[in-house]
């Protein structure tokens, strides 16, 4: 008869290899990101699968051993794979494979000393390092929003608030298992425990897949060149201009904008933008923070919001839609024009229209 633990493992097993699988197979032009989700998600269901039949009886104690080392794996996983999300360009070199010798010295420690390198020692020594690893995931994403927002117009490529949720779940996981452990040497009660973390792993499971199987088909994020003129922004060093010469410029900006109407181009860049208007990208990026207080992503959805505004309580005819709206004056994403309309106005777009017809 089975316990709802073991419940807990067949639903686990069977859900993620059929995800793995399809991750696999649906799409002959797989990103690395999906490599590395299917290695995520893979690896948690072999865990849980050898956890089963050593529960079971049906397999050796060499599948409760190799346990200790699967916590070495996850890590490095998945920061490969926010890095796969984050930076367009990233491609992996010999230096990456370094993060991998923990999970593969242990793995070679357990062979040769049939289980016994797995001390309390390993477990702390594995929620240091999953935790390390979610730390640089964490400053990967804020160093990624700062560079988009420094670059980009696209409002949706900011929503990667999933990511924080898969770090947090992951991060559970880990002191959750550690707790167990923990309450396993004091001889108290671990079914609880041992539960929670097998209902996390399946929340991973399902988080990743949902919402990272489509990301990863949907390549973003910054390159080289971003990060570097990102990072030049952070510096002390800046360009000299008048106070005239700030006006001309201001004036030159807005009256580009008015009149080309740049920012209904929802892939418009910084770098597009100071072309067209003829000044330096940095120029333009110091201007935009110092007079409008803003980064470029807000700067360029405060002209698409406000014209939104225009088009919505002056309807260039009485079916034109909201949709029609937000396509026409920038957006690329419904939730993305709703989030910033609000932000802006403290209403909804279809609120703000009902206002006015």
């Amino acid at each position: 008869m089975f316990s709802f633990t073991n419940v807990i493992h067949i639903i686990i097993i069977f859900q993620g290899a059929l995800l793995t699988f399809y991750i696999l197979i649906s799409n002959p032009k797989k990103s690395k990101g999906d490599f590395i989700l299917a290695a995520i998600i893979g690896t948690l269901t072999i865990q849980v699968l050898g956890l089963f039949l050593v529960n079971r009886g049906i397999a050796s104690d060499f599948f409760q051993s190799i346990n200790c080392a699967y916590g070495f794996l996850y890590g490095p996983l998945l920061f490969f794979y926010n890095k796969c999300i984050t930076q367009r360009q990233f491609t992996f070199n010999k230096m990456s494979t370094m993060h991998f010798l923990p999970f593969i010295t242990i793995c070679f420690g357990i062979g040769f000393t049939k289980g016994n390198i797995c001390q309390p020692e390993l477990y702390i020594g594995y929620v240091a390092h999953v935790l390390i690893y979610i730390f640089l995931c964490f400053l990967e994403v804020r160093r990624y929003k700062r560079v988009i927002r420094d670059n980009y117009s696209r409002l949706e490529w900011l929503n990667v608030g999933w990511l924080h949720w898969v770090f947090i779940i992951f991060s559970l996981i880990v002191l959750v298992d550690i707790t167990q452990f923990v309450a396993f040497l004091l001889r108290l009660n671990t079914y609880f425990l041992e539960n929670a973390v097998f209902l996390l792993m399946l929340i991973a499971i399902n988080l990743l897949y949902f919402y990272g199987f489509t990301t990863s088909r949907n390549p973003f994020g910054y390159n080289k060149d971003d990060l570097e003129f990102s990072t030049s922004l952070t510096s002390r060093k800046r360009i000299n201009t008048t106070l005239e010469e700030n006006k001309k410029l201001i004036g030159q900006l807005e009256a580009h904008l008015l009149n080309k109407e740049s920012f209904k181009n929802y892939n418009l860049t910084i770098a597009a933008l100071a072309e067209e208007i003829g000044i330096p990208k940095r120029r333009l990026s110091e201007l935009i923070n110092d007079h409008y207080d803003q980064n470029f992503v807000d700067f360029i959805n405060t002209y698409r919001i406000n014209r939104a505004k225009e088009r919505l309580m002056n309807p260039q005819n009485p079916n034109e839609t909201i949709l029609e709206v937000l396509y026409e004056v920038g957006f690329n994403s419904k939730s993305s024009f709703n989030t910033a309309f609000k932000k802006k106005t403290g209403i909804t777009p279809s609120e703000f229209k009902s206002r006015y017809n």
